[in-house]
């Protein structure tokens, strides 16, 4: 009987969309009845284009999810960056009452006083709390420590991209690992950080 069902790109696609949409109308009935938190996060696919990923966190029957809710084209300014965020709230009526935090990478853009996203978003949602993303400081942070100690870290992320970047060697390790009776079985791939700007 599945033999039968034809598989042509319209019917993977089409599928593929419905099962989007489910998750997607899900994830936003769940945060349109609870307070949840917003991360914004500034990624590039892989065309190198800039893309703005949104995640949300949220309880819901007492455990905590975390989701991407979407990830659109990076606007050029402050203002684009805030008008496609509440146009999507506005489109799905999510509350910004709901917003109970915000957390960002630092940048102007996101953090100004007066202009920047957190700022718009807090115009609109007055109980709204902001952090920043501690791995940005961190990252940052480590462009200006010691030679001795940059070499000692650019080995290290050497190692650990070259051993990430190649299935067999993720194997391997996973196995030294599991032999070693070490607590974790794999590594994370390490990548720079920018300012968004």
């Amino acid at each position: 009987m599945i033999s039968s069902i034809p598989l042509s790109n319209n019917t993977v696609r089409s599928r593929i969309q419905d099962l989007s949409h489910e998750v997607k109308d899900t994830i936003i009935s769940r945060i349109g009845q609870t307070k949840f938190s917003l991360q914004l996060d500034e990624s590039t696919d892989v065309a190198g284009l800039a893309v703005m990923m949104t995640f949300v966190r949220y309880e819901f029957s007492g455990i905590f999810h975390e989701d991407i809710m979407f990830c659109k084209p990076l606007p050029s300014s402050t203002s684009e960056i805030f008008s496609m965020l509440d146009a999507f709230f506005i489109e799905n009526s999510i509350p910004w009452n709901n917003c109970i935090d915000v957390c960002t990478d630092g940048a102007k853009a996101m953090v100004g006083n007066v202009a920047g996203v957190v700022a718009r978003i807090k115009k609109v949602s007055p109980n709204c709390t902001s952090s920043h993303c501690v791995l940005y400081r961190h990252s940052l942070a480590t462009k200006k420590m010691p030679v001795l100690l940059k070499q000692v870290l650019d080995n290290a992320v050497k190692i650990i991209n070259h051993v990430k970047t190649r299935p067999l060697q993720c194997r391997l390790l996973k196995i030294l690992c599991e032999d070693m009776g070490a607590l974790f079985k794999s590594l994370l791939l390490h990548t720079e950080v920018r300012w968004l700007s």
